[in-house]
């Protein structure tokens, strides 16, 4: 594993910076008046700013999380011998959910996220935590995984600040955010693997965090698959995601002027090693019909269950790239169904 120090001074061509801008402001009004309108939305408890202090391009107050509180206060009712009863109604801990926003890591926010944290306190009775990292072009690889990474780390091992309980701690991604979930838990796989050198190292003091499960949704797991070929396992490739807007994240998130290794496990975390992916927790999977990255999730789902591993992977008939965000402006009505059932299975990897 290596990258490139240059990444954390990188100054992105004025062209996609222009553009991504642009999009951002887009995606940002599109996604707020969904939220607006829906009577599913809701914003958060609390904002914070958190320093990122993992990786190449440490900096103070650079990743924001929004907060969801559920609306019920958690009482523990814990009337064991030796407990007394004025402990009767002292605050527990809750599951904790982290989310990691899509929009090809270059736009998009926690925000985004909203409808699927308030479904999440219907079936888990969770703190949600979503995560706003720096993005690319600014921001290019690894420094986004190395926010989501530095997140992680600090829920985890302040939980109990956030009313979490740090042994349910479940980590969710769309599409990005999914490929940045799911390499941030190799990386501390690698972290806790003494058999393994790695240039990363945990902050001191700070615990390596264990996660219960992952859900990816509509995730990107491969890049070294090209586009055009992802392109021909689609039935109607009408339904794909335009190409100057996949060459846009493409080349925002990878500059080719690192000339980086898309077999990278930060990259491509699918194709990772079988140590790697022996160590994942449960993962749960949904994926749209229409997805020029149904196939990869296909073979990913496919490699966890000849290898003994817990997974569920759901296809969302019909539908494409992004079927949850608008448009259309209201949600429909597959959306909160398909949330439902990834919930009931994260309900599982709890008990």
């Amino acid at each position: 594993m290596s990258f490139s120090p240059s990444t954390s001074t990188y100054n992105p061509p004025w062209s996609l910076l222009l553009q991504a801008k642009a999009l951002r402001a887009a995606a940002s009004l599109g996604i707020g008046m969904q939220n607006y309108v829906s009577s599913n939305g809701l914003s958060p408890s609390k904002t914070e700013w958190i320093d990122a202090i993992f990786g190449i391009k440490q900096s103070s107050k650079a990743i924001r999380l929004d907060i969801y509180n559920p609306s019920s206060n958690p009482t523990s009712t814990d009337t064991s011998e030796g407990r007394s009863g004025d402990h009767k109604d002292e605050p527990s801990l809750r599951p904790g959910l982290i989310i990691f926003h899509g929009g090809g890591f270059t736009i998009g926010q926690g925000t985004d996220d909203c409808i699927f944290a308030k479904t999440s306190h219907q079936y888990l009775d969770n703190v949600a935590i979503a995560v706003s990292y720096r993005l690319a072009p600014e921001n290019p690889f690894p420094i986004p995984v190395e926010d989501c990474v530095s997140s992680i780390l600090h829920i985890y091992n302040n939980a109990e600040a956030y009313g979490i309980d740090k042994n349910k701690i479940i980590i969710a991604g769309f599409s990005a955010g999914a490929t940045l979930a799911l390499a941030s838990q190799h990386i501390f796989t690698f972290l806790s693997t003494q058999h393994y050198t790695t240039e990363y190292s945990i902050p001191p003091g700070m615990d390596i965090p264990k996660i219960r499960g992952i859900i990816l949704v509509y995730p990107l797991l491969d890049y070294t698959i090209p586009r055009e070929e992802k392109m021909k396992s689609l039935s109607d490739p009408s339904h794909a995601l335009s190409s100057s807007l996949t060459h846009l994240f493409d080349y925002s998130y990878l500059p080719r002027e690192f000339g980086y290794d898309r077999k990278d496990y930060r990259i491509s975390p699918s194709i990772a090693s079988d140590h790697l992916i022996q160590q994942l927790p449960s993962i749960c999977m949904t994926v749209c019909e229409y997805d020029m990255l149904r196939q990869e999730a296909f073979d990913f789902a496919d490699r966890l269950r000849k290898m003994g591993k817990d997974v569920e992977c759901n296809e969302i008939g019909g539908e494409k790239h992004g079927w949850d965000k608008p448009p259309p402006v209201y949600p429909k009505e597959s959306v909160q169904e398909e949330y439902g059932r990834i919930f009931e299975v994260a309900r599982g990897w709890l008990d």
